[in-house]
């Protein structure tokens, strides 16, 4: 007889499904930008388009630049934080006559106060020479964080709430303004307000703290800053710096303080030489659940063509990352490494820790803010990472209506668009949680340059495509359910989830203890699928490629199931196969167990391959996801249903699979996950 379990509920919400139509319905609608919005030219042939501004309603403008960014003064190089009273502070570079970098250039912020819904004035941070305020000089990237006393942190002398700005300084030629000043050196600095942004202390150079005479270019941020909240370091304000010694390294440095901004110190370091292909730059910081410090860096190593729209974007990725283990003082031995499949320009991105697990929200969430076309800035878009920095969001690049995963926030969603069609430039951004748990996007954008303005828009988690949930009742956390994955009633034990073949995957819960570790396992699931003879990614876990990995996918081209188990340092693979596809459209009970070193694979109740050689951990230093119905990068989608997940830490015994698969039965030891679907 069928056993049954307690029903659960698979959380798709109304507003989901609706956010979705309103974007197919309105992706080309003309809705008025902030302030007024002025249309594009068009390309030969192409009929124009207006500047599409899905947000309109809920955006600010609060810095707007000239016409020429030649001539003109203007605003780049945004930066937010949410202070200790709930204050938002949005810092910008005023570029006083010219728009080119390291020209004469101020600090300024705008401050919302807490509850409040206008924005007061522009207040001028930071300005001129040390020794004199009115003198030519650049005073930029912007690196604010607030300082807290934390539970178990050291004690410093420093008031809970202080704003930190750490920022940088170059010299200015006042007669050559417009030259840029490449050549200059620049000088980090570091100023306090104890006031709640108000005012502001007098800048302290930090050149005998974290800079070196030999170096030459300097940046601090340009994004917020960080304080670690969790481990040893727990209290440390952290900041990403990059740096170039003139011909020959490029540089990649955390700088971090333990007493609350007063004083600083030289962290994880990484040089790369001009030569190289890895060079990070504009970092932003995010605080792992497990305490890790991940790093996303932009990469500004430049292959030709530049503008090629052509040019896969996974050989040519324009993120990397790094991780530190010790609160940044070090990174891990592999450095920065690249993000593919993350397309977007050479550009600087925010990053924004939104949910955690350890806070005791149901999954985790990092955001990232960026353009989302390759070849050029333009199409602001905030995407999620829910896999803690590992996998994000997709966008499209066909030249369509865009059925994007990340929230695309300035422009149209047609790809085919030219830049003078689309009228949505955009540049650099900051993200900030806000007191409700929304999100706030503070970015350049325009319709001629992404140097026109700089706008705040208010985002609720719904307007960020949130995957649904289904529970995971091992591990009492629930599974992300993505676009194109739903609800079906037809499982084989109750309720299952249907795979669209498309977009459906789902993603077993993030945990640092891995659901496969070093010794016997059993992996069991239901599926049914038909007429597609793509290959499809049942079961997939942890790692591609040369890194550690299990899956399962069908293969009805070669008329097979396959399964590989790859331990760490495994030369390769070690693979097992069934003598048919399965692809019937009927339902199929299908087990992977490992017991010792045999691999065995199993459907409905008949061993169908066997292998040796598989004994050794499968789970990397690292923390992956757990996919069904995709592959770890996206690809192999599964088109079809399936039901009743389970892992096991052990070799589940023949007459354990035989109740599993006649009786469903939940009263067998050694769950680490189980999904039912229901």
């Amino acid at each position: 007889m069928r056993s049954t379990h307690p029903p659960k509920t698979v959380h798709y919400g109304v507003a989901r499904l609706t956010t979705i139509v309103l974007l197919a319905a309105g992706g080309l609608a003309v809705l008025p930008a902030s302030g007024s919005a002025r249309p594009a030219g068009s390309a030969a042939g192409v009929a124009p388009l207006a500047t599409v501004d899905p947000f309109a309603a809920r955006t600010t403008t609060l810095f707007t630049t000239g016409k020429s960014a030649q001539e003109d003064p203007c605003y780049r190089i945004p930066a937010i934080v949410r202070t200790k009273a709930g204050s938002l502070l949005a810092f910008a570079s005023h570029r006083i006559k010219t728009c080119l970098d390291k020209s004469n250039t101020q600090i300024v912020v705008r401050r919302l106060p807490a509850g409040a819904t206008v924005w007061e004035p522009e207040l001028s941070v930071l300005r001129g020479t040390p020794e004199d305020p009115e003198a030519a000089a650049t005073r930029g990237n912007s690196a604010p964080v607030v300082y807290r006393t934390l539970p178990g942190a050291p004690v410093t002398a420093v008031p809970d709430g202080r704003v930190v700005l750490l920022s940088t300084y170059n010299w200015v030629d006042p007669a050559h303004d417009g030259d840029s000043h490449h050549g200059q050196p620049r000088t980090p600095y570091v100023q306090y307000s104890d006031d709640d942004g108000r005012t502001w202390s007098t800048a302290r150079s930090l050149l005998d703290q974290i800079d070196d005479p030999s170096w030459g270019h300097y940046a601090t941020g340009p994004v917020h800053a960080i304080q670690l909240q969790r481990g040893p370091h727990a209290g440390r304000l952290v900041v990403g710096v990059n740096y170039g010694a003139p011909g020959s390294v490029s540089g990649a440095m955390i700088a971090y303080s333990d007493d609350g901004g007063t004083t600083w110190q030289k962290g994880a370091r990484r040089e790369y030489p001009a030569e190289a292909r890895t060079k990070p730059q504009e970092m932003s910081l995010v605080e792992l659940a497990n305490g890790d410090l991940y790093v996303w860096a932009r990469q500004n190593w430049t292959p030709e063509p530049i503008d090629d729209p052509e040019f896969d974007v996974n050989q040519r990725p324009h993120r990397l990352f790094a991780i530190s283990k010790n609160g940044g003082q070090s990174y891990t031995a592999d450095g920065f490494q690249p993000v593919t499949g993350f397309e977007t320009h050479r550009v600087e991105s925010a990053s924004l820790r939104l949910r955690a697990t350890d806070e005791g929200d149901a999954y985790n969430r990092i955001l990232t803010s960026a353009p989302a076309w390759n070849n050029s800035r333009r199409a602001m878009t905030v995407r999620s990472s829910f896999d803690e920095g590992r996998t994000w969001q997709t966008v499209d690049t066909v030249a369509s209506d865009s059925t994007d995963e990340g929230r695309q926030v300035w422009g149209t969603a047609n790809r085919g668009a030219s830049k003078d069609e689309c009228a949505c430039y955009a540049g650099y951004s900051d993200l900030v949680e806000l007191a409700d748990g929304g999100v706030g996007l503070l970015y350049e954008r325009g319709v001629n340059s992404y140097h026109d303005e700089i706008v705040f828009v208010r985002l609720t988690e719904t307007d960020l495509h949130t995957p649904a949930t289904t529970p995971d009742t091992a591990g009492g956390r629930s599974a992300l359910v993505f676009h194109g994955a739903t609800p079906s009633s037809a499982g084989r034990f109750g309720g299952g989830i249907n795979f669209d073949g498309i977009s459906g995957r789902v993603q077993l819960p993030y945990r640092t203890t891995p659901v496969l570790g070093p010794g016997d396992f059993t992996v069991s699931v239901w599926f049914r699928y038909g007429e597609s003879t793509a290959p499809q990614a049942i079961f997939w876990a942890y790692g591609q490629n040369t890194t550690p990995q299990v899956w399962i996918r069908g293969e009805p081209a070669d008329n097979k199931i396959q399964a590989s188990v790859r331990p760490a340092g495994a030369t390769a693979g070690i693979s097992v196969a069934s003598a048919g596809a399965y692809n019937d459209r009927a339902w199929h009970h299908l087990v992977l167990r490992r017991q010792g070193d045999t691999l065995s694979l199993m459907v409905d109740g008949i061993q169908v391959g066997t292998t040796t050689g598989t004994a050794g951990t499968i789970a990397g230093a690292e923390p992956m996801p757990i996919y069904l119905g995709q592959r770890l990068d996206g690809a192999h989608r599964f088109d079809g249903r399936m039901d009743e997940l389970r892992v096991y830490d052990r070799a589940l015994t023949d007459a354990e699979l035989s109740r599993l698969r006649l009786d469903n039965a939940l009263d067998i030891p050694g769950l680490t996950a189980h999904l039912p679907m229901d």
